[in-house]
């Protein structure tokens, strides 16, 4: 295996298992901008602690993806629900293996994008009719926002999955999709700067945003919901300075 080899591998967000439900999780492996050809491949889950909940178990491979067997809804049932939790991926690839980690969570329930492509037309009437030749939909715009977004809310040490108040994410996904959505079309279709003059207000807005962001948490995970609103983060950044408004357009 030679010591230099780098793939790709695609893990989106933090891997969330659900508590007694049937999934699999799945992995997928590029290199050169291609999918890469995978032989075979285990999956491993740790709980906290380092005990394995699933070890080495076999999954499915093809064009480049992962899918692990089904993780049985017994085998997580009893399981503590919690975060430090841990997936382990071992894959061989032109006769090598590689091991490729994910940190994870047992949660009572995922979140969803409480943002849909019809909510982003309502504001923006013209970001699907402009979108480029080949692509059908702003879905992978939405899903970009939203492996940010949790991305953020998981290294801030937020236990986002607590959240019941999904329509609180609601401001932040726009400000980011439309951030997304208007760089991209920056430097592919706009000679007059009007598209990143939009990313550069939503930058700003998804900040905005994110400061006030508040839910009402299920601290336990048991259905019964906090009386408190509480923040992404126990740190609440504020500009020492007034913010510029670039791109408003008088909005």
């Amino acid at each position: 295996m030679a010591s230099d080899t780098v793939y790709q591998a695609t893990w989106k967000m933090p891997s969330l298992i659900e508590q007694g439900k049937d999934q699999s999780i799945t992995l997928s492996i590029e290199k050169d901008g291609s999918a890469v050809t995978l032989t075979s491949g285990t999956l491993s889950l740790y709980k906290p602690g380092g005990s394995a909940v699933v070890d080495a178990v076999s999954g499915t491979v093809s064009t480049g993806t992962f899918t692990s067997a089904t993780i049985a809804s017994a085998t997580t049932d009893a399981e503590t629900l919690g975060d430090q939790w841990l997936v382990k991926v071992d894959l061989v690839i032109s006769g090598a293996t590689f091991t490729f980690y994910n940190d994870a969570a047992l949660v009572a329930a995922r979140l969803y994008p409480p943002v849909s492509q019809s909510d982003l037309v309502y504001r923006h009437s013209e970001v699907v009719s402009m979108l480029k030749s080949g692509v059908s939909s702003l879905q992978n715009y939405i899903e970009l926002a939203w492996f940010d977004i949790v991305n953020r809310l998981y290294s801030s040490g937020c236990t986002f999955w607590k959240w019941r108040t999904s329509s609180a994410l609601r401001p932040v996904m726009f400000s980011r999709c439309f951030q997304l959505i208007f760089r991209d079309y920056a430097t592919l279709l706009d000679p007059d700067d009007r598209f990143s003059e939009l990313a550069d207000f939503y930058a700003e807005e998804f900040e905005l945003e994110w400061e006030r962001m508040r839910s009402r948490v299920d601290t336990g995970e048991d259905d019964t919901i906090s009386a408190d609103n509480k923040p992404a983060s126990a740190v609440i950044m504020l500009s020492s300075g007034a913010r510029s408004r670039r791109g408003r357009g008088g909005r």
